[in-house]
């Protein structure tokens, strides 16, 4: 397993993930202030809220997994842990540490493009995740708004709209959940067409991860020679520099020595 160092545990393609998704989740437990507890908009939010903290786990889990220094990790991340536990939704607002200590991170680092193209196939896997997130929670919240209160609707509750999405993201179309309504067809037209797009991107990152292997390790050794051509020009640079010096010093020594003659 590749590690890494604490500067990239913070700006990897996973914690980029789980910053747009800390957005999200303030802004889900943010609005269950102002819904009733009996909506069913309510239950569906509360359900979001889980699958993003089950990411935020995967997230956390993974780059716990991949530090040098463990301990450290855990003594600079637990708010992050904390903030994780799903169904206390007030904890989630302990996420505002991690957003502003990315934030801070982005605005002084200039390799960002950098760290996500040496990583791709995890900045897809992160990618799929958010997607998957955002389908997911506009999805089922649109449909459930668009198709609550029509007479012939079969989808009534926040159980029933995440069901749906899922079968619509999957494009399986079991049938026993679907819009009745002008708009309710309109996203399930656009959920379709983003689902296949989603099936696609995670078709490439299979098909990579099996006929790429040596490839992999091509690049993996080029980079490896890259660097330590880098180190090499840079010994041979501060070799010369001190022969430079050593001749300077002993030119100073000549002169000294002549002066005193």
């Amino acid at each position: 397993m590749k590690k890494i160092d604490a500067v990239k545990h913070e700006l990897n393609p996973m914690s980029l993930m789980a910053l747009v998704l800390s957005f999200m989740s303030l802004a889900i437990v943010t609005s269950l202030i102002f819904i009733p507890q009996t909506d069913s908009v309510y239950m569906l939010f509360v359900g979001v809220d889980s699958f993003i903290c089950l990411l935020f786990w995967c997230q956390l889990l993974t780059d716990l997994a991949r530090s040098n220094h463990k301990i450290h990790y855990l003594k600079h991340h637990w708010p992050d842990f904390i903030a994780s536990i799903p169904v206390i939704e007030p904890l989630r607002f302990a996420r505002i540490v991690q957003i502003f200590r990315v934030i801070r991170l982005l605005r002084s680092s200039h390799h960002i493009l950098h760290h996500i193209r040496s990583n791709r196939r995890e900045a897809t896997v992160a990618t799929i995740f958010l997607l998957l997130t955002i389908l997911v929670t506009v999805g089922s919240a649109l449909i459930l708004m668009l198709e609550g209160n029509a007479p012939e609707s079969n989808i009534h509750s926040a159980g029933d709209a995440l069901w749906w999405v899922f079968v619509t993201i999957s494009t399986v179309g079991y049938g026993d959940h679907f819009p009745v309504t002008t708009l309710g067809k309109i996203l399930a037209a656009v959920i379709i067409l983003c689902g296949v797009g989603l099936f696609g991107m995670v078709a490439g990152l299979v098909s990579s991860l099996i006929s790429d292997p040596e490839k992999q390790q091509q690049k993996d050794a080029a980079r490896h020679e890259e660097e330590w051509q880098q180190m090499l020009a840079s010994q041979q640079l501060l070799l010369k520099r001190i022969d430079d010096l050593e001749q300077r010093l002993d030119a100073k020594s000549d002169q000294r020595e002549r002066r005193t003659i």
